[in-house]
Parts: structure tokens; C-alpha cells; sequence
């Protein structure tokens, strides 16, 4: 029993003692508050979805058609638009480096009589690549449904 009280303490149900320093009853009072923070949200987040079915329920039929419409456009514009930087973010660019020169020049330079050759210019630009890591993230936007 005497082994027990030293190391468990009281009981050994007890919860262990913080290690960022808060007191008891500063932990009970921020669960308390996150709580109700939680509770206000899904009430607002409620509220939001009632006033939204009101606002379409009162609406006449050629205008529920119109906004049912306007919705689904919305959200085909938004999908695309998200796939299409889905795919530039993870489509590396990966392509061969071009030849110096033109194609015609490339054609041209198979001939044998080294007079007539093309003098090739080089191109002095670097290839662009892209780090996805720092290509900025996607915005997502809500698409409300009605």
C-alpha cells in the first residue's frame, strides 16, 4: 500500500500532472470554452442552412430554376478549374532538352558538303522546372447547393 502511495500518488486513477504548467482548473475552463465554441458553430452552421431553405423555398419556380441552374454551373466551373491545377501542380516537366536550332536546321544539316551546312545559334535559355513543393496550394472555395 505505502509502495503504491509513492508511486501513483493518492490513487493511481488520478491523471498525471500536466507538463505545460496549467492548473486544473485552466484545463476545465478551456474544454468548457472549445465546447462551447463547438456548440455555437453547429448553430450557426444550422441557422445558415435554414435561412438559405427559406430564402429558396420562398422563391417563384422560374427563379428556383434559375439558381438551381446558376448552382450546378458553378460547380462544373469550379471542378474543372480544380482539376486543371490539380494536373499543372503534378505534372512534372519533365521534357527532353530541345537540339540547338530549328527542325529545318536539323533537316538541313544532314547534308554532306560541309559549305553548305547552317551554322547552328545556341539558345541560352535555362529550362524552367517547376518544385511543386512551392507552387502555391489550391483555393477551394464552398459550392452551396441549393
Amino acid at each position: 500500500r505505502k509502495f503504491e502511495k509513492e508511486t501513483f500518488g493518492k490513487s493511481r486513477r488520478t491523471t498525471p500532472v500536466r507538463e505545460s504548467g496549467e492548473s486544473r482548473a485552466a484545463a476545465k475552463a478551456m474544454k468548457e470554452q472549445e465546447r462551447k465554441e463547438a456548440r455555437r458553430e453547429r448553430e450557426d452552421r444550422k441557422m445558415l442552412k435554414e435561412l438559405r431553405d427559406h430564402h429558396y423555398s420562398i422563391q417563384s419556380a422560374e427563379t428556383k430554376a434559375r439558381m438551381d441552374s446558376n448552382s450546378k454551373n458553378t460547380a462544373e466551373k469550379y471542378k474543372s478549374k480544380r482539376q486543371k491545377q490539380q494536373k499543372e501542380q503534378t505534372k512534372p516537366e519533365l521534357r527532353k532538352a530541345e537540339q540547338p536550332g530549328t527542325k529545318k536546321a536539323r533537316v538541313k544539316a544532314d547534308t554532306k558538303d560541309p559549305s553548305k551546312q547552317p551554322t547552328l545559334k545556341q539558345n541560352k535559355k535555362k529550362a524552367k522546372t517547376v518544385d511543386p513543393k512551392k507552387q502555391p496550394g489550391l483555393k477551394q472555395h464552398k459550392v452551396r447547393k441549393y
